[in-house]
């Protein structure tokens, strides 16, 4: 039992919902928020619903998109009875997806194919991935107002990581420095690091789409995101960072829920090192 009220009561109707959704929009364009989440999870089983801080994980994104004023209407692509069930509770419409999209092997532009086949009726898509709770919902206007003032066709999220990055040749075991010269290793304040994919949401021209069957094509622009978003829950590790964070970062939507009390400085500090340590990570693969 998850330790949350959830916003909407689950005798709401799925009219009454989609109502309170189409409510919301951005300007003339009609955008759309779609969540995939199935339910195979492999390296955290029932990773999409598992509860972090007392939330199921899929409400970490629903909330603040539900309430970044941006989408038409917030939908959870899935195969899994449990998790249509909660993203209901949580606020989102539910899309029953085609159970080929939600193998294990399964690209999620397959999804959205399958997604936007059904629901054919928006202007812009945004891929929202449950796997970055840290999502914010002023992340979403910033990342619609981007894409629409550089006349873009899609958008891509990074954060920006001031990290040495290596690679070592398979045969030789040589290792070479990827993005700076050893020989003139720069201050951090001299250079501007460099921008990393963190995987919190992609938007996506109804065009580009069609044409491409894939959330990033044509012109693409990026939202910079604060650093602390860079983790992505993808393992039990990433979980234990995260956990650590949510509740200084993560969004608790004020007229539903009361964060816990903040960390102590203590908490906060491991919280910053574990995250420091995911990125460096990262970077060296």
């Amino acid at each position: 039992v998850f330790a949350m009220t959830f916003a909407m009561s689950p005798n709401v109707s799925l009219a009454d919902l989609r109502l309170s959704q189409n409510q919301r929009k951005a300007g003339d364009k009609r955008v759309v928020a779609v969540i995939p989440a199935r339910g195979g999870s492999v390296s955290i089983p029932r990773k999409n619903i598992k509860p972090l801080s007392g939330r199921p994980l899929i409400d970490w994104v629903i909330k603040p998109a539900l309430d970044s004023g941006v989408f038409a209407e917030v939908w959870v692509s899935t195969d899994d009875d449990e998790i249509a069930s909660i993203a209901v509770k949580c606020g989102a419409l539910v899309h029953r997806r085609a159970a080929e999209t939600a193998t294990a092997t399964a690209s999620t532009e397959s999804a959205l194919v399958d997604f936007v086949a059904a629901h054919p009726d928006y202007d812009i898509l945004c891929l929202i991935q449950a796997t970055s709770p840290l999502i914010v919902p002023q992340d979403f206007r910033d990342g619609l107002a981007k894409l629409e003032s550089a006349s873009a066709d899609t958008l891509v999220t990074a954060v920006r990581a001031h990290r040495f990055m290596w690679a070592v040749d398979s045969a030789s075991g040589t290792a070479t420095a990827k993005n700076y010269d050893p020989l003139k290793r720069p201050r951090r304040q001299d250079w501007d690091g460099e921008l990393i994919e963190n995987g919190a949401f992609y938007m996506t021209t109804k065009e580009v789409m069609q044409r491409e069957h894939c959330r990033l094509g044509g012109r693409i622009a990026l939202h910079e995101m604060a650093e602390h978003t860079l983790t992505e829950l993808d393992s039990s590790v990433d979980w234990q960072i995260v956990s650590h964070m949510v509740e200084t970062y993560g969004y608790w939507p004020p007229s539903s829920y009361s964060p816990p009390a903040q960390p102590s400085a203590a908490g906060r500090t491991l919280a910053i090192a574990l995250a420091a340590a995911a990125a460096a990570a990262a970077l060296t693969l």
